[in-house]
């Protein structure tokens, strides 16, 4: 064989080479390739499923809101359900009084030192005034912290703050999407929890008087009767009665009726403890329920209610002298034994009857 023949040779094996690094480092850079589309893939998978975690506490948490049937109970759930939405985040929500001063509620961020505490009730402040999310970042303790205040709006006007705060890193731009969801949540149950408070505060409340109506009077009388049996304590009603009520009512107008209704009701409250039920029984009538009332001291409670009503100044005009009414009482005391809302009841009508026939203006202890 010729040296040109190995030369043709060599050569056809150097191109051959040649093509076999070529093609290698073509498949070095496809699979370069597919690493990093692995592993933009699986960023993306964590990624993804990270966000379905957080949509997941967020439905659930959502879920508890619209359970809650009062104010406090959907500002704890909030905070408490914070750090399940978002790592490392805790939870605090301000209320906007009646002044438009934000009030602490809920807190989820646990001790924080006194400088820090003031920037937070501001930015709370602020947050809701202006209607706007804002930003916070700080460092502290060589620690990097992150803050996000965002206004609770509820028909068209801000009543509160929900405040997001994070030791580490910045929120993402998502988790700020997260966080507003979350408020928007919150916004939605805490005025969905007032008007359910409102409501009811409206179902069991006299519109005039403020105090209870007769069909709230009827079933805490039920429940304390149930309790005093079980508890075995005595139970004592009150039955109350303006005296000559349309006598004033013809004289004064009924808007003055009213006012004096008011002060009835205002001066019966004065007298009693915060266990005590106070009730517009119908008319110018009011119940009292008394539980725990000893039968001994029944008598001073009440004459210490006549005796308040009586002292009671009522102004029919602007600066006329005050005038007064006076009430006839009627009560009744049971054992827990014989505890019975009828029974006791009609036990106090029946007193109330008595002092009436009696001259009014006194009271009528049993019949």
């Amino acid at each position: 064989m010729t040296l040109d023949v190995y030369s043709n040779q060599l050569e056809e094996l150097r191109a051959q080479v040649q093509g076999l690094e070529q093609q290698l480092r073509e498949q070095q850079t496809v699979h370069a390739q597919l690493v990093a589309y692995a592993e933009d893939l699986n960023r993306t998978y964590l990624e993804l499923r990270l966000r379905l975690q957080q949509m997941t506490a967020l439905s659930g948490l959502s879920t508890r809101l619209g359970r809650a049937r009062n104010v406090d109970s959907c500002a704890r759930v909030c905070v408490d359900g914070v750090p399940d939405i978002l790592t490392d985040t805790r939870g605090r929500l301000y209320l906007d009084d009646r002044r438009g001063v934000s009030r602490l509620l809920a807190d989820g961020f646990g001790d924080v030192v006194e400088p820090v505490e003031r920037s937070f009730d501001l930015l709370a402040r602020q947050a809701s005034q202006d209607e706007q999310l804002l930003d916070y970042h700080w460092t502290a303790d060589e620690h990097a912290h992150d803050l996000i205040a965002l206004p609770l709006v509820a028909r068209g006007k801000a009543f509160g703050t929900l405040l997001a705060c994070r030791l580490g890193p910045a929120f993402t731009e998502y988790e700020r999407h997260v966080v507003e969801l979350l408020g928007n949540s919150v916004a939605v149950a805490i005025s969905n929890a007032r008007l359910y408070q409102e409501t009811r505060r409206l179902a069991i409340t006299d519109a005039t008087t403020g105090v209870y109506n007769s069909r709230y009077f009827r079933s805490a009388l039920a429940q304390e009767m149930q309790k005093a049996r079980r508890l075995n304590y005595p139970m004592a009603l009150i039955m109350c009665d303006i005296d000559h009520f349309k006598t004033f009512n013809d004289t004064y107008g009924h808007p003055k009726g009213n006012i004096a209704l008011q002060n009835v009701a205002r001066a019966i409250v004065r007298s009693l403890r915060q266990t005590d039920t106070v009730a517009r029984y119908g008319g110018e009538e009011f119940a009292v329920i008394l539980p725990g009332c000893e039968e001994s001291a029944l008598a001073e409670v009440a004459e210490k209610i006549r005796l308040s009503v009586k002292e009671t100044p009522i102004r029919v005009t602007a600066r006329g002298v005050p005038v007064h009414v006076t009430i006839s009482v009627g009560a009744a005391w049971q054992t827990a034994a014989e505890a019975d809302p009828g029974t006791l009841q009609a036990l106090a009508d029946q007193a109330l009857y008595r002092a009436k026939s009696r001259g009014r203006d006194r009271s009528q202890i049993g019949i």
